[in-house]
């Protein structure tokens, strides 16, 4: 009988430690699970804040077409300049929160707007010079258009490389733009 009542202790001793591995393992498995949430959520969240810088910088070259397109009795021109105020805050705001996140990545969108700027200011003032025309007259065949399409690259490349999981692939990043004696 004694092996009966010993038999029957380790029985509930290994229900205990069974039920004890079974917490454990769920548990850790939660945690993973919460992690990785919380990862994915974070990456999302930086995608979505330079994805909105990206399109602010971009704004100046959507901006050209709009001056283009003016009404010829100037009627527009204050909306439009109020526009263009908005979009340089947007980019100061951009700058600013892209370099606390990552001063890289805010290097790299500071390159980035300066490409644009400097693609789109001749251009700017090129349209401000002629007069408006109506929204559904045809673009005339030799109108020039921002060439952006370079820096677009490399800069969607830097997102991309910064958001990589990878420490290697981010350390190019960091590589390319290297701190700057102004941060």
């Amino acid at each position: 009988m004694p092996n009966a009542v010993a038999l029957a202790f380790s029985d509930a001793q290994g229900a205990v430690v069974a039920a004890a591995i079974a917490a454990v393992i769920g548990l850790a498995g939660a945690i993973y699970v919460s992690v990785v949430g919380r990862k994915a959520e974070e990456r999302n969240r930086r995608r979505d804040l330079y994805s909105q810088g990206y399109r602010s910088a971009l704004a100046w070259c959507e901006a050209i077409y709009r001056v283009r397109r003016r009404a010829s009795d100037g009627s527009e021109d204050r909306e439009l300049v109020k526009n263009f105020h908005a979009m340089q805050e947007d980019i100061a705001y951009y700058q600013g929160w892209l370099a606390m996140e990552t001063p890289e990545l805010g290097r790299a969108y500071r390159v980035f707007v300066k490409a644009v700027m400097a693609q789109c200011r001749s251009l700017l003032q090129d349209a401000w010079t002629r007069p408006g025309r109506e929204p559904t007259e045809p673009t005339p065949g030799d109108e020039v258009h921002p060439q952006i399409d370079a820096s677009a690259r490399v800069f969607e490349r830097d997102m991309q490389e910064h958001l990589s999981r990878w420490p290697w692939v981010r350390a190019r990043l960091k590589n390319r733009y290297p701190k700057e004696e102004d941060d």
